[in-house]
This record gives structure tokens, sequence and C-alpha cells, in this order.
């Protein structure tokens, strides 16, 4: 993590936070220790703290008595009900999008879709979760729908950690992310509204099913590897 400057330094904090998790150099479960971070980011402990807790509200981070702050580890019920609510959020989303967009929000959004291209194609596959986030981000904010957006902005950080996950687990992510969101546009570019809402319930499912097949997976490996495991 980079050293930060001395203006806005809780911000600056929070932001540099959120870039490792989301990127993997801070992983799920992993402790955050004030004393480390304040050191690694050349600021005091104060504006790590606060930082910290910025990233609690945002459902990132962790926080125990005795035990400190530590990264959110999400389990597959979490997965599911993110999967389900965003689902949910983002039909609404879509339906409202679809009656607004204008060249200016296409353009933002195709500019972002150009960004994930080259983050493929130059293998910065650690910037793909932030700019899925920013597309489907753009998507709300066209929706013009204040309490859509404010639902939105309470799942959207766990939401990356679930496309985190996927990047990590289930090898196909890079390699359709581009194809997925150029579809969703051009549906929105078409206003193609039974289409789009059929497409993004696809979009999200698929991502759940090939996370969720993986988790099951993993967790049948470690419990044939340790079978007292399984009886815990």
């Amino acid at each position: 993590m980079e050293t930060l400057e001395r203006t806005g330094l809780t911000g600056a904090a929070v932001n540099e936070l959120r870039e490792a998790i989301l990127e993997g150099r801070l992983v799920q479960g992993e402790r955050l220790s004030e004393v480390n971070l304040s050191t690694t980011l050349g600021v005091s402990r104060a504006p790590v703290r606060e930082a910290l807790l910025h990233l609690e509200q945002e459902g990132l981070v962790v926080s125990l008595p005795y035990k400190g702050a530590s990264v959110v580890t999400l389990s597959p019920q979490d997965f599911l009900e993110l999967s389900t609510l965003r689902t949910a959020l983002e039909r609404l989303a879509w339906s409202r999008a679809i009656e607004r967009a204008g060249e200016d929000e296409v353009s933002a959004m195709r500019a972002i879709i150009e960004e994930m291209r080259v983050a493929v194609e130059t293998d910065q596959k650690a910037k793909l979760v932030r700019l899925d986030i920013d597309f489907h981000d753009q998507v709300f904010l066209l929706a013009d729908h204040s309490r859509l957006y404010t639902a939105w902005q309470a799942i959207k950080w766990q939401v990356a950690l679930f496309l985190l996950t996927r990047r990590v687990k289930v090898d196909d992510y890079h390699s359709i992310i581009v194809q997925e969101h150029t579809e969703l546009l051009d549906l929105l570019l078409e206003r193609r509204a039974a289409e789009i809402d059929e497409t993004v319930e696809r979009h999200i499912g698929s991502g759940y099913g090939r996370v969720s097949e993986r988790l099951a997976g993993d967790a049948r490996a470690a419990q044939h590897d340790d079978p007292a495991a399984g009886r815990a």
C-alpha cells in the first residue's frame, strides 16, 4: 500500500484500504492492526481508526471486542442473500435506466467497458472488480431513484467482495466480463426491456451459481482431507 499525502488523511486511508481489500491484497478474515496500518500508510493511528470505522459501515470490515478489526468473511449464505437482493434491486434499476439513458450516460458506461477490456488485455485483473462495481453504479445513478440508490449503496461493497471471490475462485471472470457488460449496454441502447430483465437475472445468477459450486467443491475437498471437520 502507498504512503498517503498529509491532506484528507481519513478519506485517503479509506480509499487505500478499500482498494487493498477489493484487489485481494487484504484478504477476507485478515486482521487489521491499527499500528501496522499506520506504519504502512505513513499516518497516525487516528485516521486509520476512523477509516476502519467507515469501512465497517460499508460492510468490508468487522470489529469484535478484544479481537480488533479484520476484513469481513462472507459465508455461502451471505453470498446467496447478496445475489437475490442484488437481482431485485438491479431489475428495478435497469427498468428505470432504460427509460432515461442519454448519450452522456451511455458514453460513461462504454468508457468503463473499454477500461475493462484494457485491464483484461494487459493482465491487470485486480482492477476488474472495481470497474464492475463502477459500471453497475452508473445504472443505479441513471435510475434516478434515491431510495433505490441508498439500498444499493448498503450492499455494493459486499457485492464487490463476492465479485472478488468469483475472480479468484472461478477463472472465467476475466474472459466474460467485457462480453456480458457489452450485452447489457446494447440492450439498454435498444430499449429492449423484457430481454434486459432476463439478462440481468442471468448475469447475476450465473455468477452466483459458479461461485456456489466452487465453494461447495472446496468444502467437500476439505472434508475429504479432514473427515473430523465434517463431524464438527
